[in-house]
């Protein structure tokens, strides 16, 4: 505040630290080191590329630079470039990385270096289970080889059991089939294991000790509440092992994932646990530094040495150093930078982390400005009530751009939320460690710390979930260039006029009244949805189609992959009754939501496809149309439905003839046993397709030609989420002047695929996707299509 105030690590008379300009001469080099490490990681043979770009980042950094920072940066890149080609070179040209290049069988002996991962079965990927892995020796081809390479292992859900309960450091033999990795990961390749692994030797000492540490706070809250009891682990030691969907979700949406990772905050509520029992002993300054370097040391043991831990222990470290111990905050980004360059000599791979570029954005706008925005509001608060709603603020604000290229999405929750939350997250993480150290002496001394550890996180789940729930807690935000510069621009004028909203206690109401109605009252979009014939709605990675019946009926085609987003759709839409439901197939991204369509929309029938496959899926929709009294019917070629002012022709459904393992649980199979449909309205005919394949595609053209009926159509929903194996002449015979490509953001399977769209442009088709645009509705007067979208 004034700058006549001192305080430890400033001089009489000096300016104070938050009024220090920031020391920002380390920053080339920061930057210098990121590109370079990204640029060497690119995996690619000979690196001219990589050279390329960082000879010019070195060029642009000296015209902005002076003399010395050239040198500097120059000597970064080089000493960089050099680890980091050594570092790829020696991963590429391992005997594993050839052998999973050429798909090879192995039996290996590996060391198991992370906690096995379980993901979840989406759509027609199986459930699997995934651990990192450094191998000792392998057995390849005639051949023994002795190499110490990174490998990720993935079992499938018949293994599931035998891979998951492995143990850190434990020995293991394996056998399976080596696949290659992307040129620019951190690992050789991929290991899909085809039999049962092996212990040979379990842990050694010190991962045998983690391994009761961690395994002593899992037992400490056995006793609490599932959600409680998931969520302590993972937010103390970033065990997610227990965290469920719903819940990793809620978080997601209310930008409060950072809790259910290692982070910054971890180590900040650990090392001040440190402190105060350091203080409390009656160390002074210097010991109670040693003091805090040991607790840095073996969070990170703790926690798994692993980059990401690394990673927030170096920004929990820097973030310390700056507000903590040195109580100069001017010297934080010079900290930060250097801690960058230091981060890219361990792991040149951090570079392409995204948890990297969010770590770095949160610790620099908390220092650049939490300083001067707390110094603001304290003119007429607490010191410590303003600190606590700076630093949740900076850290959204420099990190807004990032989430939003992410996930399409700017939370309005999120300053709330983690401003609600940040009180129970320092009590949680220490009872949480307590419980963990004191469990690892005897199980039950940890309980009582563990239980209370739980019912400390309870507030933050009751705050995830009810953020969730908020009416616009999520404003789409397309993730294109353009549009995120302007959010980047528009995050940059907030900071600069928070200072002058928190200076007086009326505007920071103000300000705060607004902050809360933004959450609660969705703006509206001009003109949505309009007067709709067909709405393709934004469910993810899944489809959901809707075609319009009367003033609020329509036909369902597919109900995506979760209720949630299904029955949004249907709510913004203004549908109410849904009198015929057709689910093209059973892959869970197609049926996901029939549950809460049937007990909420009046179906009266559900047509599906007559290959019962997956099993478990169909026997589900089964239950569900049971419970709602409804009967599911099997769709034939040639069927016909009206429902209002919708004729409904099905033109294909069943498997094709002669295809292998149909009904088998493969995705070809069932994919080209999908319903087709053809749905036309007084004004716009619409082809409705599932995944249907080219076989399938083919298949249809052929009966629609021998049964004299018509392909024909204003719209066409691309088959398989726009998959790249499609059929041009079935697209060619539709006519369509609209295609629409309904896939979720960012997915793994790269719907809707290049192809795809370049067959689109080439048929003179326009294209609309709901990744980028969110649900899409259509509708046609005189013969003129319109589009409206709702991002």
């Amino acid at each position: 505040m004034s700058g006549s105030r001192s305080g430890p690590g400033t001089k009489p008379g000096s300016r104070t630290a938050h009024g220090a300009r920031p020391d920002l001469r380390t920053l080339p080099l920061a930057v210098a080191a990121v590109a370079t490490s990204w640029c060497v990681t690119t995996g690619q043979r000979p690196p001219v590329v990589a050279i390329g770009l960082t000879a010019l980042v070195v060029l642009v950094l000296a015209t902005i630079g002076r003399r010395w920072s050239l040198a500097a940066c120059a000597a970064v890149t080089a000493v960089l470039a050099t680890l980091g080609l050594m570092r790829v070179g020696a991963l590429h040209d391992s005997p594993v990385h050839r052998l999973a290049a050429g798909g090879a069988a192995v039996t290996a002996v590996v060391r198991i270096s992370s906690d096995p991962r379980t993901l979840q079965a989406r759509g027609v990927m199986p459930e699997a289970v995934l651990v990192q892995v450094r191998t000792v020796t392998l057995v390849a081809r005639g051949q023994q080889i002795t190499a110490a390479s990174p490998l990720i292992v993935r079992a499938g859900p018949a293994l599931r059991s035998q891979v998951s309960g492995l143990r850190v450091g434990s020995t293991v033999e394996v056998r399976g089939i080596l696949t290659a990795a992307a040129p620019e990961d951190p690992h050789a390749g991929w290991l899909r294991l085809t039999a049962p692994p092996r212990v040979m030797s379990g842990p050694g000492a010190l991962d045998a000790g983690v391994n009761r540490i961690r395994d002593a706070l899992v037992t400490s809250v056995a006793h609490s509440p599932p959600d409680q009891r998931a969520l302590v682990p993972s937010l103390v030691v970033g065990d997610t092992t227990m965290v469920p969907e719903t819940i990793a979700e809620e978080f997601r949406a209310t930008s409060l994932t950072h809790l259910m990772a290692v982070s910054g905050a971890n180590l900040a509520a650990t090392t001040a646990l440190l402190w105060w029992v350091g203080s409390w002993l009656g160390m002074r300054r210097r010991l109670l530094r040693v003091l805090s370097v040991c607790g840095v040391v073996g969070f990170v043991i703790i926690c798994r040495s692993e980059p990401s831990v690394v990673r927030a222990a170096a920004m929990g470290v820097v973030t310390l150093a700056a507000v903590g111990l040195a109580f100069d905050r001017a010297a934080g980004l010079r900290a930060l930078c250097v801690a960058v360059v230091g981060l890219m000599i361990a792991d040149p791979w951090l570079s392409r982390s995204v948890g990297l570029w969010l770590s770095v954005s949160a610790t620099a706008g908390i220092l650049w400005w939490t300083a001067g925005w707390a110094a603001a509001m304290a003119s007429w608060a607490p010191l410590n009530l303003a600190r606590a709603v700076a630093v949740p603020w900076a850290a959204q604000l420099a990190t807004q751009p990032i989430i939003t290229w992410l996930s399409g999405q700017v939370s309005t929750t999120g300053l709330l939320a983690n401003l609600a939350a940040a009180p129970f997250v320092a009590p949680a993480t220490t009872l949480g460690m307590s419980a963990a150290l004191l469990g690892a002496v005897w199980a039950p001394l940890g309980v009582p710390a563990g239980w209370l550890a739980g019912w400390c996180v309870a507030p933050i789940l009751w705050i995830a979930r009810t953020g969730a729930a908020a009416p616009a807690g999520a404003l789409q935000w397309p993730a294109r260039p353009v549009l995120l510069v302007v959010l980047a621009g528009l995050c940059l004028g907030i900071g600069m006029i928070t200072p002058w909203l928190l200076a007086r206690r009326l505007r920071a109401l103000v300000t705060a009244i607004l902050v809360v109605l933004a959450t609660v009252v969705r703006p509206p979009v001009p003109g949505w949805p309009g007067d709709w014939q067909l709405g393709v709605c934004d469910v993810g990675q899944g489809t959901a189609v809707l075609v319009r019946a009367g003033p609020a009926a329509a036909v369902l085609v597919d109900t995506g992959p979760e209720p949630e987003p299904m029955v949004r759709c249907l709510d913004e839409l203004g549908v109410r009754q849904v009198p015929v439901l057709v689910l093209t197939h059973f892959h869970s991204d197609h049926v996901g939501g029939t549950e809460a369509v049937l007990a909420r929309s009046g179906v009266q029938t559900v047509l599906v496809s007559p290959l019962a496959s997956p099993r478990a899926e169909a026997q589900r929709v089964l239950r569900s149309a049971a419970g709602a009294g409804v009967r599911l019917r099997a769709a034939v070629p040639g069927d016909t439905v009206q429902v209002g002012q919708v004729h409904l022709e099905v033109l294909w459904s069943g498997p094709v003839d002669g295809e292998e393992d149909a009904g088998s649980g493969e995705s070809s199979a069932e994919n080209n046993s999908s319903v087709v449909v053809r749905a036309r309205t007084p004004e716009l005919t619409a082809m409705l397709t599932g995944d249907i394949e080219p076989l399938a595609q083919q298949a249809a053209r052929r009966w629609a030609e021998g049964s004299g009926r018509s392909l024909q159509a204003q719209v066409l929903v691309m088959p398989h989420h726009g998959s790249g194996r499609q059929d041009e002449a079935f697209w060619r015979a539709t006519g369509a002047r609209l295609a629409i490509a309904s896939s979720g953001l960012d997915n793994s399977y790269g719907h809707p695929a290049a192809g795809a769209l370049r067959l689109a442009g080439r048929l003179g088709m326009e294209v609309r996707r709901t990744d980028q645009q969110g649900t899409v509705t259509v509708e046609s007067h005189q013969h003129q299509v319109v589009t409206r979208t709702r991002r």
